[in-house]
């Protein structure tokens, strides 16, 4: 017995550890997507990829249920496919036997994701916020020659990086006024706390409603940053809070409601994990098996964990705006974890 249980659940974390690296893959890239403009402050793609991949965290978080979901369906499938179900069955095991591994890889997934949505969730999101406020409010030094960076208007290119932000034959362009147009030419220059000091150059000035040009010529010459980054005061967000600081009360109410429909939705969201496993393994082992209804039965498991993870995100978003659905989303959980308790113990 204890064999076969490890058999079974070895196969099930193998298969959700595959699923899972391939549909969080997959939701990385489409997330990761709308952070591209990063690439746009000179920053590598190796760091692209570190700020990014905080994002995994979250995305896991969604994924493993459904993953383990599907992974259990394959693994009993499997099991039928082979006529080894039949086997076991006339050897004497019950339903329950092939029930057990299943429930101890639930109870793994469910307690790292109480783990996850404790702390390390906002841990990751608080390292995601840092990266993020860096990156739009300082410079950081370029991986190779060209754009040191360029924003509002503001483009700064450098042909040499001698290193530690010193920067050899600069050209500027000022384009935030569109009346004039500065550009900046100079042998030298640094960075330093977002201050750009440049040495021995010189300044053009293209005035487009007179069209005069002017040129001035400058030993040293500092350019304020800060007013280009339009540097803002950080500010912690909702994802970021550990779940005693989501009941806190906020000034603004509306964050209030957004924090505690998060409190609730992390107290849920793990139960999930351990809802859809449980109807994939009722599905392929409840009825008697019939290779002409094992698609069906496939396609009827995926329909349910969409339109009920659907449900059940659709409630949790409304929790946010009106506190008196986040008891419905306790009733959809609690709701589901009986009626299945009630069908596996009629196996």
């Amino acid at each position: 017995m204890r064999s076969l249980s490890s058999i079974i659940f070895f196969r099930i974390l193998r298969t959700t550890i595959y699923s899972t690296i391939s549909l969080a893959f997959c939701a990385w890239i489409v997330q990761s997507s709308r952070y591209l403009w990063v690439l746009n402050n000179s920053i590598g793609f190796s760091k692209f990829l570190k700020f990014t991949s905080y994002l995994s965290v979250d995305i896991i978080a969604v994924i493993v249920p459904i993953a383990l979901a599907i992974s259990a369906a394959f693994v009993y499938h499997r099991f039928n496919e082979s006529n080894q179900l039949i086997a076991l069955q006339a050897a004497g095991f019950s339903p329950r036997v092939m029930l057990t591994p299943l429930l101890q890889m639930i109870t793994i997934v469910v307690g790292y994701l109480y783990v996850s949505n404790a702390y390390v969730s906002p841990n990751a999101w608080r390292e995601f916020r840092s990266i993020e406020f860096n990156i739009k409010n300082s410079i950081d030094p370029p991986e190779k020659t060209g754009a040191i960076f360029s924003n509002n208007g503001f483009s700064v290119y450098a042909q040499k990086y001698i290193g530690d932000f010193f920067f050899g034959n600069l050209f500027i362009v000022d384009a935030r006024n569109s009346e004039k147009v500065y550009s900046y030419f100079a042998k030298s220059g640094t960075i330093k706390d977002n201050i750009l000091i440049l040495t021995n150059g010189e300044r053009i000035e293209v005035d487009f409603l007179t069209r005069q040009n002017s040129v001035m010529h400058f030993q040293s010459y500092h350019c304020d940053l800060k007013k280009i980054l339009k540097v803002q005061k950080k500010s912690a967000q909702p994802n970021e809070k550990y779940l005693n600081e989501l009941l806190q009360k906020c000034e603004d109410e509306s964050l209030s409601k957004i924090q505690k429909a998060l409190f609730h939705q992390k107290i849920t969201s793990p139960l999930l994990a351990g809802i859809f496993p449980i109807i994939s393994f009722l599905l392929i082992m409840l009825a008697p098996y019939t290779r002409k209804h094992s698609s069906f039965r496939m396609t009827l498991l995926i329909a349910i964990v969409v339109l009920f993870q659907g449900s059940y995100f659709w409630i949790a978003n409304a929790a946010a705006k009106t506190p008196q659905f986040n008891a419905l989303n306790y009733a959809l959980i609690i709701f589901s974890i009986v009626a299945l308790v009630a069908i596996a113990k009629k196996m």
